[in-house]
C-alpha cells in the first residue's frame, strides 16, 4: 500500500468517525430521557428532505411567502431509512397549521411516526418559521430528524 492510498484512507476513517461522534451526539440525550428503547432512541441519525416540494402561493410577508407547503423528510432509523409527508401552512411568517403524514409500514417506526404525527401541532402551530426545529415529540425523537428535513425544503419553497 502505497502513502498515497494509506493518507485517503486515513482522511476517509477520520470524517466517518466525526460525522459518526457528533450525530451520536444529538440522539443519545434523547435516549437517555426517553426512559424507554425505541427505534428512534440510536445513534446514527441522518436527515435529508426530497426535493418532491409543492407550494400554493399566497401573499408575501417578510422572509416567507403565504401559503401551504409539502415536503418529503428522510432519516435513519435503526430498521433503515424512513421518510415522513409534512404538510405546512404559513402566515406572516407563522406557522398555521401542520400535518404529518406517516410513511413507515411496520414495526416501532410505524409507532413511532404515529404518534408523532398526533403530538407535532403542539410543537409548532403558532411558531415562527424561521429557525423552527423540534426534537422529541410525543415520545419519538428520529422522526424529529426526517420532519427538520422537510422544514429545511419548506423553508426554501417558502424563501420570499
Amino acid at each position: 500500500m502505497n502513502r498515497t492510498t494509506r493518507r485517503r484512507g486515513f482522511i476517509a476513517l477520520s470524517g466517518l468517525s466525526v460525522a459518526v461522534t457528533l450525530a451520536a451526539c444529538g440522539s443519545n440525550a434523547d435516549a437517555a430521557d426517553s426512559g424507554t428503547t425505541s427505534n428512534d432512541a440510536s445513534a446514527g441519525s441522518q436527515s435529508s428532505a426530497d426535493s418532491g416540494s409543492s407550494a400554493d402561493s399566497g401573499s408575501s410577508s417578510g422572509e416567507y411567502q403565504d401559503g401551504t407547503y409539502s415536503a418529503e423528510g428522510s432519516y435513519s432509523s435503526p430498521g433503515g431509512q424512513e421518510s415522513i409527508g409534512v404538510e405546512l401552512t404559513v402566515a406572516d411568517g407563522t406557522v398555521t397549521d401542520v400535518t404529518v403524514t406517516p410513511e413507515a409500514t411496520s414495526g416501532n417506526a410505524e409507532k413511532f411516526q404515529k404518534e408523532f404525527a398526533s403530538g407535532i401541532a403542539d410543537e409548532v402551530v403558532g411558531k415562527e418559521l424561521a429557525g423552527l426545529s423540534v426534537d422529541k415529540v410525543s415520545g419519538s425523537s428520529l422522526t424529529g430528524d426526517g420532519f427538520n428535513a422537510a422544514l429545511d425544503a419548506i423553508r426554501s419553497d417558502a424563501s420570499a
